[in-house]
């Protein structure tokens, strides 16, 4: 049998707000939704003990590591590889995983791979991991192979289905856990946000572990910027959830903008001409408001349209550059399924 597991990648209406050691302290308050772009995985067990691996979508990439012992997180795929050392049978294993879109768009894809990874060899293995089991198991190896403390809107929300979502980390630690609130919109209200959004890559990859590494450093120097750029976030995060309750999606425009400018205070990297330049072509035509998904310095912007300005801002976004990626939200969350070999 072949396994075969999909995980969606995400477009943040507000999103930074999860940095562990400040979520402990001021909690953080995300925003996000999963869309239907998705992180592909299919695993076929080998009796050999090798581990092949081959990453398609990152210029064919193709290799095998001859025993699990030699598997390693400074590896290529080093991700992957430390997942599938820490949780696979070490009889071997084919790995194929690939992503609908570009690396670097700020789209959560690194997470998603991850919980596709650990749903895959859950599934094979038969641990039995719950879904939240799942997402605590991505961020554990992200902080183990990656040495990163930011993340876990990304693990949690594909794990956590379809919708729009408010997600909450509250103060003083996770020991109430993630709290994960799927916003009671109706099917008109999601076809509306569809319509009304514009999801535009830049073209452009951008560095995110260098931003969120700055962002760790700055709220660990207490620097004011930082902190209440952050608190100011989570404030939006309230502001959104509100809006789309009372079904006033036009403030969103307001208040995307109110996060980009956040954003943009908790380091100077995370904005650059070129996102100037495309969130001023996008408000020129027709958008009340827009931001940078993910960490920013590249990767997708999303933007709030006046009803009928979205096709406008679309092919204007295309002639300063940027490629716009048609969507729908996603029907559903992390999917597994075995299919059985030709």
């Amino acid at each position: 049998m072949t396994l075969c597991v999909r995980s969606p990648l995400r477009i943040d209406f507000v999103g930074m707000t999860d940095y562990r050691p400040a979520c402990a302290e001021m909690g953080g308050e995300i925003v996000n939704a999963p869309i239907n772009k998705y992180i592909y995985a299919t695993l076929r067990p080998r009796q050999d003990g090798e581990f092949h691996f081959h990453a398609p979508d990152q210029n064919g990439l193709d290799f095998s590591v001859p025993t699990r012992r030699e598997l390693s997180k400074d590896g290529p795929l080093g991700l992957v590889q430390h997942i599938v050392k820490k949780y696979a049978s070490p009889s071997g294993l084919d790995l194929t995983t690939y992503s609908e879109l570009p690396g670097g768009a700020g789209l959560g894809s690194s997470s998603a791979v991850a919980t596709c990874v650990i749903a895959a060899v859950n599934a094979l293995t038969g641990y039995c991991m719950t879904d939240f089991e799942i997402a605590d198991a991505a961020i554990e190896a992200e902080a183990e192979a990656l040495d990163v403390q930011y993340g876990w809107q990304d693990q949690y929300s594909p794990v956590t289905g379809s919708g729009v979502k408010y997600l909450r980390w509250w103060p003083g630690g996770s020991h109430r856990g993630i709290e994960i609130n799927i916003l009671p919109l109706t099917a008109e209200q999601m076809a509306d946000l569809e319509k009304s959004l514009v999801i535009c890559y830049t073209q452009q990859s951008r560095p995110a572990g260098n931003i969120l590494a700055k962002v760790a450093d700055g709220f660990r120097d207490r620097d004011e910027s930082v902190l209440a750029g952050l608190a100011g976030m989570n404030e939006c995060a309230r502001d959104i959830r509100i809006a789309l309750l009372n079904n006033k999606p036009h403030r969103l425009g307001d208040i995307l903008n109110r996060v980009w400018e956040l954003h943009k205070s908790l380091h100077p990297d995370v904005s650059n001409d070129l996102l100037e330049n495309m969130h001023k072509v996008a408000t020129d035509n027709g958008a009340l408001g827009g931001r940078v998904c993910g960490a920013g310095g590249g990767g997708t912007m999303m933007f709030y349209c006046e009803p009928g300005t979205e096709y406008t801002v679309k092919r204007r976004l295309e002639e300063a550059g940027g490629r716009i990626f048609d969507f729908s939200f996603a029907a559903s969350g992390l999917q597994v399924w075995r299919t059985p070999n030709g």
